[in-house]
């Protein structure tokens, strides 16, 4: 049984008829045309998204609303529609309505009409204010701002619409008038769609002065299809600017990234350019990609071995081979470390041999180590497994952490078991201990802390700032003040005996030397080697959907170390998700963990426990359906409903005091796809002030909406319950739209009647 939660009962449903859709556009037209403010703007709403030949009338008289907020989302709904009836109203409202939101909407939804009556009128709100079409003047001071700025803009994007090219001396004109907006943008990418009359426009530009002209009209260029496009394009290619010519590239690029016009800017003069180029036309011309790996710039080297690694198609021959070789020593480590990745794509077993020794030099940087780990991964074969494993206890964190997430991609791809995942259990298990590391190797808490150099009140300064050394710089500005030198006693103009402390002078003294002072925190946390080993192992570890896997990682719940057991639990949580189920053995020691674990453990047991079975496991799962933390019941839900288990015992939480719990019981008790649910879903909808209201009516779209759009329509036709009309109207919208419903009033026009109090 699902428990209702404690709102008014609705009665019983009617089946449902043929003309739902009928009545749906019934009883939103009649709110659109009589409700309250409020009601009416989402009616609005609500028609548009819902569309359909019947809401456009109603729409249509909306346009006519005494409120500018309803007439503004009728406008924004038919702009949607698109419905030629709409036109001539919208004709009317563009130039005799005040408000500039509806104008907006009007103008887009007459380019979308294809209305060519429209085109005069767009041209002359280009040009200005005209005086022939009504303008809320007061709006600037009263709100701060000049709407007729938008409404400049959407007219230059209506007239490109519209291919209106008789409108281009006009927008040129605006685009020229120092007094204006800054419409470059807007208007030049408009001219890329306005034939031939634009293309001349942007042809003009590119003899301007100004860069930033240039750059905006050569990538507009890129964009247009248009024929008459490709010469003035070639002018932007060769630009005195390496700006423009680089913005005129990333837009063909992005339009057309194979064209061989691009070919161009692989030997562009500009390194930027060419390390650009590269990255977005490299893979289409790998002769030169692959002379570009010799280029005097070292951007332009990694970009092209970038491009090698991830999109090289071509032939790998010993002279490529050798040419990635000789990179690895490179004294660039960014350099090295982009080849070593490229070896490992290409040429895996020369990558094998090269690059165990490359990341096993601890002389070299971590960053070309790295670069060395990434060709290993990539590589994959056995040996490239072994120099991986060999650096698991590597002294460098980074290279650690690096290396086991790769190990674990290995494991994942090779038939289990395997030697990667071995590794990566015998990490778990604690086989790195200190005692088999080399000596200085182990990190301890008390070495990171000793680099943080910045000393407090009471703390022993450093050696070499206790050394007795007149020649040593001042280290502060007051050291340089107070420094008993001839120099400073000359600059400050000081007497020979010194400047005498008075009482105060020595108070404040005395209480800045009690000031604590800020330390330096390193960006790497205090680790020790062999723990931090196990528990990244264990992390990564729940990437492995193995039941060997699953099994030690629920032994490591017992562990001494809470990073650990939480680390292992996390794994065994993700490893449930993906296989949705794990063995008896690992669901006992799970439970048996739950007795011991805290609260954040917990959770995350929790979760692993949905993918076990046993009447056991639901039993104590509804036990925590009444914990007192409320993450706690919000996991129990989801685990249950995971293992098909939703009862009463959920549906009672409709009522429970966190909203986190109550809408995850709500998908719980959706998910069961009972007819049964429908109606106290609808409940629960309209229940805390509409606060699940649209989440609700998404999960009911799924479940049944014909019989929840009735249930919403009997509380719209019933006045005392006009509380929860908005709550009905967003659900109607959400349930009967073809794209998810999103309300939208304004939030400079949103009442507290709107959502906080309903009327």
């Amino acid at each position: 049984m699902i428990v209702q939660p404690q709102t008014q009962q609705l009665q019983a449903v009617q089946p449902i008829s043929d003309g739902l859709d009928e009545a749906i556009c019934k009883v939103l037209s009649e709110i659109l045309d009589n409700g309250v403010d409020v009601h009416r703007c989402l009616a609005a709403q609500a028609l548009g998204s819902i569309g359909g030949e019947a809401v456009v009338e109603p729409l249509i008289a909306a346009l006519l609303d005494e409120d500018e907020d309803v007439r503004t989302d009728a406008a924004a709904a038919l702009s949607k529609l698109a419905d030629p009836r709409s036109g001539k109203q919208l004709m009317e409202n563009l130039l005799g309505d005040p408000c500039a939101e509806v104008k907006l909407s009007a103008i887009e939804a007459l380019a979308k009409l294809r209305d060519e009556q429209v085109i005069p009128w767009l041209r002359r709100i280009v040009k200005g204010r005209d005086e022939q079409i009504n303008w809320d003047e007061q709006e600037f001071y009263s709100s701060g701002w000049d709407d007729w700025v938008d409404i400049q803009v959407k007219a230059v994007n209506a007239l490109a619409d519209l291919n209106a090219s008789e409108a281009v001396p006009d927008i040129v004109e605006a685009v020229q008038d120092e007094g204006g907006q800054d419409m470059t943008e807007s208007s030049f990418k408009a001219f890329a769609r306005m034939g031939a009359p634009g293309i001349v426009a942007l042809d003009t530009i590119l003899n301007e002065n100004s860069t930033r002209l240039r750059r905006r009209a050569a990538a507009a260029l890129a964009i247009s299809e248009a024929e008459e496009a490709a010469v003035p394009l070639a002018r932007a290619f060769v630009d005195p600017a390496s700006s423009v010519r680089a913005a005129a590239m990333r837009a063909l690029a992005m339009r057309l990234p194979g064209d061989n016009r691009l070919n161009q800017f692989l030997e562009d003069n500009d390194a930027g350019v060419r390390a650009e180029a590269v990255t977005l036309h490299g893979q289409y011309n790998p002769v030169r990609l692959r002379a570009l790996i010799g280029d005097a710039s070292a951007n332009v080297q990694i970009a092209a071995l970038a491009a090698l690694a991830n999109r090289y198609d071509g032939p790998t021959d010993e002279l490529l081979v050798t040419a990635l070789r000789v990179k690895l020593g490179d004294d660039n480590d960014a350099v090295s470390a982009a080849a070593a990745h490229a070896l490992g794509q290409l040429a895996p077993q020369v990558a094998e041999y090269e690059l165990s020794s490359l990341i096993a030099d601890a002389n070299r940087s971590v960053d070309a180590r790295l670069g060395a780990l990434q060709g290993l991964a990539v590589a994959g074969g056995e040996e490239a497994v072994r120099a991986l494993i060999g650096v698991i206890d590597d002294r460098e964190r980074q290279i650690r952490l690096e290396t086991m997430s790769a190990l674990v991609r290995l494991a994942g791809n090779e038939e289990w078991p395997n030697t990667a995942g071995e590794a990566l259990l015998s990490a778990l298990n604690g086989e790195y201990e200190p005692e088999d590391l080399p000596e200085g190797v182990l990190e301890s808490a008390a070495e990171t802390a000793a680099e943080e150099t910045d000393v407090g009140a009471n703390e022993e300064a450093p050696a070499e700032l206790r050394k007795e050394d007149k020649e040593a710089f001042p280290t502060s500005t007051m050291n340089a003040i107070l420094a008993d030198t001839p120099e400073a006693a000359k600059t400050l103009n000081m007497p020979k005996q010194g400047i005498e402390l008075t009482p105060t002078d020595m108070e404040r003294l005395a209480l800045a030397k009690q000031t604590k002072r800020k330390k330096r925190v390193s960006l790497m946390p205090n680790v020790v080697l062999h723990e931090d080993i196990r528990r990244f192992a264990a992390r990564v570890l729940g990437d492995v959907n193995q039941e060997t896997v699953a099994r030690e990682l629920a032994m490591a719940l017992t562990s001494d170390d809470h990073e650990v057991r939480l680390a292992a639990a996390d794994s065994l949580a993700r490893i449930g998700e993906r296989t949705g189920r794990l063995d008896d053995d690992v669901a006992e020691m799970t439970v048996a963990a739950m007795a011991a674990g805290d609260r954040d453990m917990k959770l995350l047991l929790i979760r692993a426990l949905a993918a076990c079975q046993g009447d056991e496991i639901a039993a104590l799962l509804n036990v925590h359906l009444r914990d007192g933390d409320a993450f706690l019941r919000q996991e129990a839900i989801r685990a249950l409903a995971k293992q098909g288990q939703v009862g009463a015992e959920i549906g009672n939480l409709f009522n429970d005091p966190d909203p986190a719990v109550r809408q995850s019981a709500a998908e719980a008790i959706a998910g069961t796809g009972r007819e049964d649910a429908v109606k106290p879903l609808v409940e629960f909808a309209m229940a805390f002030e509409g606060y699940h209201g649209n989440r609700t009516a998404r999960l009911l779209r799924d479940l049944d909406g014909p019989q929840a759009s009735a249930l919403f329509i009997d509380v719209l036709r019933d006045p005392e319950r006009k509380r929860t009309w908005t709550v009905a109207i967003e659900a109607l919208a959400e349930l009967n739209c073809s794209q998810p419903f999103q309300a939208d009033t304004g939030a400079e026009r949103t009442t507290m009647d709107n959502r906080g109090g309903f009327l």
